[in-house]
């Protein structure tokens, strides 16, 4: 009976030594898992996503915390699946944060070049309106020039013609004047035949009016 006590006493120690092994093993496969969660939960581009993923992976980690030996398997699988679920559920849901961020500055990016494009057409409508405008000032010079240089064209039309009303009224003037001067020799060689005196010479009919006083006398010898 001595001699089993002993024997006992080593069971004892061997079975609290395997138990605080089995606690170490516990508490490693606990820790490990919380490391993963804890890196998941403080990732700045992750840690906001996926919060219904997130606390189920926490809630199995709790499981495992307190679980009994014959459940540690099956909660270290569940709290693996559950932490590998959450950090896929938040790449997903970041990669499409940035899709999303990506399609809006996409559609800032299509805004600022539609307003760009905008921009350069309403520019060029006002360069074509201020050419429009510059042709019709142009052309209405033009037009004016054009009335300018008729109205020139017809007064110096007009002053043709006056300069040839009185070339031909000069013309007349001197075949009237031709014509007086032949009558006024005429008259004054009838004269001086019905005078019996030689006929003086024709002068200028100037000259004639100032000679008929003279001439006048004789009519009366006639009637003697």
């Amino acid at each position: 009976m001595n001699f089993a006590r002993p024997v006992q006493y080593a069971l004892a120690i061997a079975l609290a030594a395997g138990a605080a092994d089995a606690g170490a093993a516990r508490d490693d496969d606990y820790l490990r898992l919380l490391d993963r969660f804890n890196a998941l939960a403080t990732d700045p581009a992750l840690g906001s996503h996926a919060p219904i993923a997130m606390d189920r992976a926490r809630l199995a980690l709790a499981h495992l915390k307190e679980a009994r030996r014959s459940e540690r398997e099956h909660w270290i699988y569940m709290a693996e699946r559950r932490i590998d679920s959450a950090r896929a559920s938040a790449e997903a849901e970041s990669l499409d944060g940035q899709r999303v961020a990506l399609q809006r500055e996409n559609d800032r990016l299509q805004l600022a070049i539609a307003r760009r494009d905008a921009e350069q057409a309403r520019a060029e409508l006002e360069r074509q309106r201020l050419q429009a405008q510059i042709r019709a000032e142009e052309a209405e010079n033009a037009r004016r020039e054009a009335e300018a240089a008729r109205v020139e064209g017809a007064q110096a039309a007009q002053a043709a013609e006056s300069a040839r009303a009185e070339a031909e009224q000069a013309k007349r003037m001197a075949a009237a004047q031709a014509r007086a001067a032949a009558l006024a020799k005429k008259e004054a060689q009838l004269e001086a035949a019905l005078s019996g005196e030689k006929p003086k010479p024709a002068t200028a009919p100037k000259d004639k009016a100032k000679a008929k006083p003279k001439a006048k006398p004789a009519a009366p010898s006639k009637s003697d």
